[in-house]
């Protein structure tokens, strides 16, 4: 989907970035910025805050990793989205709609292939072919206006099959790429769900991108459910069934169900629960839970009663410690051993359903009490078996006022001190950790200094691009990314800072620009000039400087490969060059 520069750049003006990212971190207050730790350092969560979030220019910049960027690339990486998605999601919280505008061809494509299918097995629905699954619907239960809603359907085991009627519209590339069909031993392609009640599984657009199948009479050696296998458009860990659904009668609801099956879903609807999903087959992953928590802070989490659903509902909570937030709410609903959803709304009816829901069991509650039944807390072994179950766990709450809070209650279960344990633990890593080769940055360079000061002024008055002091910067040099930088502004004069950086490709570059947005340095126009005119001035200084500190470098000692290419290079970008020079450059190669 192509999605214009001008609604983008309103998008991000309508969007306040410390609200996107406070629903998912931790966010202070300091001075005219906000604070919080950075959810991108590789190899885990930080012990202090180096996340700088700038409200006024829509950006943040850490200082430790250098990641940077706007709102969207923030939720594109945070919440492992692409950018049209990170875009709908914006967009859904404030209420703006996204232009309607023509996709690529192969994309088109490839979503219109599995609407498509969607359309043909719900006419098939409604064939002479289809009237035991119409009966197994209303024995189950379930109205046609319900079936409509979800777009039931029914995969055809007779003739003409999916594979004819969809050959007729799409070449075998696309066929084949859709998992819509299987190969047999000798290469062709046959129907993957034959016989079967078909549910549409739609992304938060509305486009059929996968289907769930059920057979509606067990055969031999054939699953009772059947999935779509993994494609280009389709990743089960991200996906939901059914939120397409649930934001259809509410776009923000109060709360969402987590169930486990498409059919537990559909008959919580058709008795008045509108706001349920499922898996689609997987177990709950963290980032199904990252998305629910994009529309709603709370959460009933609701599996069956056997020991399978035990097993996933704990996995839950393992998926659920390091998203946790004070506003975040998420409860365990625990149905009677041989009961789901379905059995039981059908039995008790809507009230009873939100009955269970208001006792349900909290996250912590439910963490503690399986903390307590982990072993015999009344004996040291038990504690400490307990303790080292939990603490890892712990320890991976991102929260600070949650996280001493479930220290302070795992130390009055166990009777240890959590405090000390994990600070003990953290000690532990760090010696044992290898030691990686230390990076010296010398962040006062006049080189960092210049292009800070350069790019501070042009954000803060970005007319200034179009001053002549940009053609003193050779464009040769290592600084020519300056002149380009210019010309971004030039091109779009009327975009915020924020667009501006996601067109800097270069990611060096790209940093050093946050770091330039997130600062609280204020400029008059004239000051703003003469920053630009004093760093350019310097960057030509610096260039002249390096060349001479090569060549004397040269003389008492031996230059590294790199430095001589670079002493080359120097060289060789001279109109002219004088004997003395053009004899180094002799040597510099010959050595």
């Amino acid at each position: 989907m192509y999605i214009p520069e001008e609604f983008i750049a309103r998008l991000l003006g309508s969007v306040n970035i410390v609200e996107v990212i406070q629903k998912r971190r931790q966010v202070e207050r300091r001075g005219g910025a906000y604070m919080c730790k950075c959810p991108f350092h590789k190899g885990g969560e930080e012990k202090n805050a180096s996340m700088k979030i700038y409200e006024e220019t829509g950006t943040f910049h850490c200082f430790t990793c250098k990641e940077t960027g706007n709102a969207i690339s923030f939720l594109k990486k945070h919440d492992n989205l692409d950018f049209v998605e990170a875009v709908e999601l914006l967009a859904s919280h404030v209420g703006m709609e996204i232009p309607k505008q023509e996709k690529s061809a192969s994309v088109k494509r490839s979503t219109n292939i599995n609407n498509k299918a969607a359309e043909i097995f719900y006419s098939q629905l409604k064939e002479e072919n289809g009237k035991n699954t119409i009966s197994y619907l209303k024995n189950r239960g379930i109205s046609g206006e319900t079936a409509k809603f979800f777009n039931l359907g029914y995969s055809n085991i007779k003739k003409p099959s999916l594979h004819e009627k969809l050959s007729k519209d799409f070449n075998i590339d696309e066929l084949n790429e859709s998992g819509l069909f299987g190969t047999n031993e000798n290469g062709e392609l046959y129907d993957r769900f034959r016989d079967r009640l078909m549910f549409p599984i739609r992304n938060i657009k509305g486009d059929c991108i996968a289907f769930g199948g059920r057979l509606l009479k067990d055969k031999e050696n054939q699953a009772k459910y059947l999935n779509s296998p993994e494609t280009k458009t389709y990743k089960k860990k991200y996906e939901l069934y059914g939120l397409y659904e649930v934001r259809q009668t509410n776009k923000r609801p109060d709360s969402i169900f987590v169930v486990e099956g498409y059919m537990d879903v559909i008959s919580l609807f058709q008795h008045g629960v509108k706001n349920a999903v499922a898996s689609s087959g997987t177990a709950f992953t963290q980032e199904q839970l990252r998305k629910i928590l994009s529309y709603t802070n709370t959460i009933y989490i609701v599996f069956d009663g056997d020991e399978a659903g035990q097993k996933a509902s704990w996995r839950t909570v393992e998926n659920s410690m390091s998203l946790l937030r004070e506003d975040t709410r998420i409860s365990f609903i625990f149905l009677k051993e041989g009961e789901d959803p379905d059995s039981y709304i059908k039995e008790n009816g809507k009230e009873a359903f939100y009955g269970i829901a208001k006792n349900s069991k909290s996250l912590s509650d439910y963490f503690f009490e399986t903390i307590k039944n982990r072993d015999d807390l009344s004996k040291i072994e038990g504690r400490t078996i307990a303790a080292k179950f939990a603490l890892p766990l712990i320890q991976s709450i991102s929260n600070e006022t949650l996280k001493q809070a479930y220290i302070n209650e795992a130390s009055n279960v166990c009777n240890l001190d959590f405090a000390k344990l994990i600070k003990g633990d953290e000690s532990k890593v760090n010696i044992n950790a290898p030691k990686r080769e230390k990076i010296v940055v010398d962040s006062k360079s006049i080189m960092k200094k210049s292009v800070l000061g350069i790019f501070m002024a042009l954000i803060q008055y970005p007319k200034l691009a179009s001053s002549t002091l940009f053609n003193l910067i050779n464009p040769d040099s290592k600084f020519s990314f300056l002149s380009e930088i210019k010309d971004i502004y030039i091109q779009h004069p009327d975009s915020p800072a924020s667009i501006i950086l996601e067109k800097i490709n270069n990611e060096k570059i790209k940093n050093v620009f946050g770091e330039a947005l997130v600062s609280e340095i204020r400029l008059s126009e004239e000051d703003a000039l003469s920053m630009i005119e004093d760093c350019i001035e310097l960057i030509s200084q610096t260039y002249v400087e390096r060349e001479e500190i090569l060549k004397e470098k040269n003389s008492l000692y031996e230059l590294t490969s790199s430095e001589k290419r670079e002493l080359q290079q120097i060289i060789l970008k001279k109109d002219r060059m004088s004997q003395e020079e053009e004899l180094l450059l002799r040597n510099l190669s010959s050595k």
